[in-house]
């Protein structure tokens, strides 16, 4: 089997929704602005690694946060540009892949990962950090046992009547200057070996979980996943009255892979 840490974490949450994504391969044909806004900032940060600048540059929210990574991150570490967006395949004892997806190798080894939040980054947000099983994932596949973390908040300030695109633009980037380190951050968090092969057990045994619910076809729902991040599911549309034989205009269909059975032959 071939798992991404994303596919994890969705199953864990609720098996339903793992079921209609990695299962019956529905994918919403829309993204959430939430999601969009993320990736977007992401290509902007990659374009700067790999070509020096920013791509596509407009007055958009996603770029004044892009100009705020330049101007505070940037300048503080270097990474391989030829990592950036790096794709893994991790073999696990099991027989079983862990694939997934880095952000970017820094030129140290350590592990680079973008984040994006809509609130201040508080003691709280840095501690939420230490919990992410998606770091874990990268350590287990890369060696590495540490990460650096940049943040970057979304600009809160809103466009005034009459103030030009541009202008905007200006003051969204001019608001990172007051009170930056609530703001954009680079942030350093370290996993021992201990910590990293006790993650690699557990995926092991997940992976376990993740089979037997495909065998029995066991995907029960986990109501208190409707309105996580607060908004609805986006499976909601389809989770209670799902018919396969339907075509439906929310979801597009698309090969899966983390449930596709390809265990290595020994």
């Amino acid at each position: 089997m071939k798992i991404s840490i994303s596919g994890l974490k969705l199953f864990k949450a609720c098996r339903r929704a793992y079921q209609l994504k990695y299962i019956e391969g529905l994918y919403p044909v829309t993204t959430a602005p939430a999601l969009a806004t993320g990736s977007s900032y992401h290509e902007k940060i990659e374009s700067l690694y790999k070509v020096g600048i920013m791509v596509n540059p407009d007055y958009s929210k996603e770029s004044a946060m892009a100009a705020a990574y330049a101007k505070y991150i940037y300048p503080k570490f270097d990474v391989d540009p030829t990592a950036v967006e790096k794709w893994f395949n991790y073999d696990l004892p099991t027989g079983d892949t862990l694939v997934g997806r880095v952000d970017g190798i820094a030129e140290d080894g350590c592990i680079v990962e973008h984040k994006t939040t809509a609130g201040e980054i508080t003691e709280e947000y840095e501690f939420n950090l230490q919990w992410d099983e998606q770091i874990l994932a990268y350590m287990l596949a890369t060696g590495s046992r540490k990460v650096w973390y940049t943040v970057c908040r979304k600009p809160t300030i809103r466009q005034k009547k009459g103030e030009s695109d541009e202008e905007f633009f200006e003051r969204m980037v001019a608001w990172y200057d007051e009170d930056t380190d609530s703001k954009i951050r680079l942030l350093q968090i370290e996993r021992t070996d201990e910590e990293v092969s006790e993650f690699e057990r557990e995926l092991c045994r997940m992976i376990q979980e993740i089979e037997a619910a495909q065998g029995s076809q066991n995907y029960y729902r986990n109501t208190s996943h409707c309105t996580c991040w607060g908004r609805r599911c986006e499976y909601s549309p389809v989770c209670l009255h799902y018919d396969p034989e339907q075509e439906y205009v929310e979801f597009e269909r698309r090969e899966r892979y983390a449930s596709t059975k390809d265990k290595k032959q020994n």
